[in-house]
């Protein structure tokens, strides 16, 4: 049975534009190519095309092979798709770009290709670097990053570890990932004590610390979440879309004007470790960046995690690199952080970044407050202070 569908006339007309995937196969070249014409078929129409007649849907909606070249680990098929079979939806769209086809080894996303459509429906950041250097008065240096921890400790506890930050100069504290709405710390309960002992040390210090509450967690929750947050006075707001998926990301970003910072929480399953997957900058880069994150944090190369220099260069080069009108986001490496890496941190990464320091800023001394303070003034380039 042959499947002929709509007239080529009719589908011709509801056709936008094409946007782009690259795709590395680790396969020899002959498989890699079939591998590449498969998931033409398999990442769109799902049927055999030799039995569709319709003109239409061979030219527009079927994947497209637009380049096939060697590279380091296999092949690289660039295939490009209709916009209109994505959708203006963000789950539509990342079920073209790597949907049954991530059931596969040996194939990595490597690069998405945005078409004009969706640099106009896709909401990128909405602050970026620029902006949120002029919304904290940040001048030309990194972003001093901090987390509240560990787990267990009660939102008192925990403001009163915000308030000395605050006192420090800290720019950003965030929830640490694994607080959400547990009993021994309530979202709101934690969101409004925070906000206040961060209010309080800004005032008691002149610096302009602001706090990002953790929202992930059950979807029902999660405007419920933002609203208190910004009710509050929170500074910005946390996700893990590898949680919470990407599209309340792209919710989020369109429904606050606070910044948005994205964790990888679960994201390292989706993460290319050598079987397939996402590439390190495309889904801790470039996807947080194009759903509508300011920061994205990511594990810090010789920290307690496995990503190496080059993989954290091209989450830099993702959250730097040209990508239509958005502009460039913080990286925020993490994991691991200490005070004695710092200065080779800063000459890697440079003053576009927001290092994020956790345990190593807190049990360096027994003084918080001292101990962000040397945090801000290495991190912005000044020297410290030794003793006669």
């Amino acid at each position: 049975m042959k499947f002929k569908g709509y007239t080529d006339e009719a589908l011709l007309a509801s056709l936008g534009g094409r946007f782009t995937v690259s795709y590395r196969i680790a396969l020899p070249e002959r498989e890699a190519l079939e591998m590449a014409k498969n998931l033409c078929v398999e990442q769109t129409v799902e049927f055999p095309a030799a039995h569709i007649e319709c003109r239409a849907i061979h030219e527009h909606i079927l994947g497209r092979i637009e380049d096939f070249v060697p590279c380091p680990g296999g092949w690289r098929a660039l295939v490009s798709y209709s916009d209109q079979s994505a959708t203006e939806e963000l789950p539509q769209w990342l079920n073209v770009i790597f949907g049954n086809i991530s059931l596969l080894p040996g194939i990595t996303v490597e690069r998405i290709g945005l078409s004009e459509a969706q640099r106009q429906w896709l909401p990128g950041p909405k602050y970026g670097v620029p902006g949120l250097r002029d919304r904290f008065g940040i001048g030309r240096r990194p972003l001093t990053f901090t987390a509240l921890k560990p787990m267990g400790l009660p939102a008192e506890s925990l403001a009163e570890e915000a308030y000395r930050c605050a006192l420090g100069g800290v720019d950003l504290i965030k929830d640490d990932h694994g607080l959400m709405d547990q009993p021994f710390a309530p979202f709101a309960e934690r969101v409004r004590a925070v906000c206040a002992a961060v209010k309080r040390g800004n005032a008691e210090s002149g610096h302009n610390t602001q706090y990002t509450p953790n929202l992930s967690g059950c979807g029902e929750k999660l405007a419920e979440r933002l609203h208190l947050a910004e009710d509050c006075g929170a500074g910005g707001v946390l996700l893990s879309p590898g949680l919470t998926g990407y599209d309340s990301l792209r919710w989020v970003s369109e429904h606050t004007e606070l910044p948005v910072v994205v964790h990888p929480a679960l994201a390292g399953c989706l993460l290319d470790k050598g079987s397939g997957g996402f590439d390190c900058g495309c889904i801790l880069g470039q996807l947080p960046r194009v759903c509508g994150a300011d920061i994205t944090v990511f594990p810090n190369f010789g920290g307690r995690f496995s990503l190496t220099k080059e993989q954290c260069r091209s989450i830099v080069d993702f959250c730097a690199g040209p990508e239509g009108e958005m502009p460039p986001i913080f990286p925020a490496p993490a994991g691991g952080m200490t005070f004695e890496k710092l200065p080779e941190m800063l000459d890697f990464y440079g003053a576009d970044t927001a290092f994020l320091m956790g345990g190593g800023l807190f049990t360096v001394t027994p003084d918080l407050t001292d101990n962000c303070a040397r945090f801000a003034g290495l991190a912005a380039g000044r020297e410290e202070k030794t003793e006669a």
